[in-house]
């Protein structure tokens, strides 16, 4: 009897056991009575994911972390082992095993399908890699602005040293001093423009005048309308005859007309023909002025001796010569002094 006591109690420990091993997995998510298909992954950093965190395929649950640990080689690496629940699912090769953040607080895996034609085993290592948490993301975002927020914090009070030295009394009088001064333009700009309304009604009617001369030019300018586009249609007419062939002819002449003469001109200059030798040569004004000089004395010497040319008597006799005046002799004596240098 007592023998059988002994082995009650020893059964009810050894069922207790695997009740509470049954119940751990369970709760852990494990099914311990199929099959294990465990695969393995390898990370640098495994922040937020344990034992019981569980494995994910396009969020649908398929698989639990079963057991974590360093690599041996001691590199610091660290292994991460899960099982795979799903026993129609088949991992390629090549298929990559992601930590990612599964909410707020907590860490999840999820799986990556390849598309290498050979599957892997249960055992095999498979390729990880890691996202960013959002704790991890939100401070890569703030971190910048953390920086430029820092900078700008220091800027900020270099502006204030700066505006606390500028602010001093001095600085502050004639701060005063410029509103007062501002103040006083405001008050001469009022005044100013209580002048000008008073002028403005004091000139109303003369303004009234004005406005009406401008409106009465403007109807005059109406009423002209009609002569003012004959005059420009007529200076559009006389545009279109000097452009008009016989126009451009009669143009064509003058210049060619004018390039001749130019030429004259040119050849006139440059002593070409009688006309040119007239005008280029001092010989003919000369002989015209010697002969000049010469008809003079001749004139003169007939006027004091007509009896040299001629012979008038009326009795027989001859006359007597008049006697030359002093003058006389004076102005043949220039007369001869003049021919002489005038000769060459």
């Amino acid at each position: 009897m007592k023998i059988k006591r002994e082995y009650s109690i020893a059964g009810i420990a050894i069922a207790g056991l695997l009740l509470l091993y049954f119940g751990i997995n369970y709760l852990r998510g494990l099914d311990v009575l199929t099959k294990r298909n465990v695969f393995h992954v390898v990370y640098n950093d495994i922040s937020g994911v344990n034992s019981a965190s569980p494995v994910f395929l396009n969020g649908y649950k398929v698989g639990q972390v079963v057991g974590t640990g360093l690599l041996p080689d001691g590199s610091g690496r660290i292994a991460v082992s899960f099982q795979l629940n799903e026993r129609q699912l088949k991992l390629p090769k090549d298929t990559k095993v992601q930590i990612y953040s599964a909410d707020l607080f907590s860490r999840a895996l999820q799986i990556i399908i390849g598309k290498s034609p050979e599957v892997a085993q249960a055992g095999d290592t498979l390729v990880g890699n890691t996202e960013l948490s959002l704790t991890d993301a939100v401070g890569e975002q703030i971190d910048p602005l953390k920086r430029k927020a820092e900078a700008m914090l220091a800027n900020i009070d270099s502006l204030l040293t700066t505006m606390q030295d500028l602010l001093n009394d001095s600085t502050l009088g004639d701060i005063d001093a410029s509103f007062s001064s501002i103040r006083g333009t405001l008050e001469n700009l009022n005044s100013t423009s209580r002048r000008l309304d008073a002028l403005m009604a004091a000139e109303s009617v003369t303004i009234h005048a004005v406005l009406e001369n401008l409106r009465r030019v403007t109807a005059n300018l109406d009423s002209y309308h009609a002569s003012l586009s004959s005059t420009l249609s007529n200076l559009d007419t006389l545009s279109g005859d000097l452009a008009s062939p016989r126009t451009r002819q009669m143009l064509a002449d003058l210049a060619e007309t004018s390039t001749k003469l130019k030429g004259v001109m040119t050849g006139l200059e440059q002593g070409e023909g009688s006309l040119g030798a007239l005008l280029k040569n001092d010989t003919l004004y000369d002989n015209l002025q010697s002969a000049s000089k010469e008809l003079d004395l001749l004139l003169e010497d007939l006027r004091l001796n007509p009896n040299r040319y001629v012979q008038l008597s009326l009795f027989g006799k001859k006359d007597k010569l008049p006697k030359l005046t002093d003058s006389d002799v004076q102005r043949i004596k220039q007369a001869l002094q003049d021919d002489k240098r005038m000769k060459p």
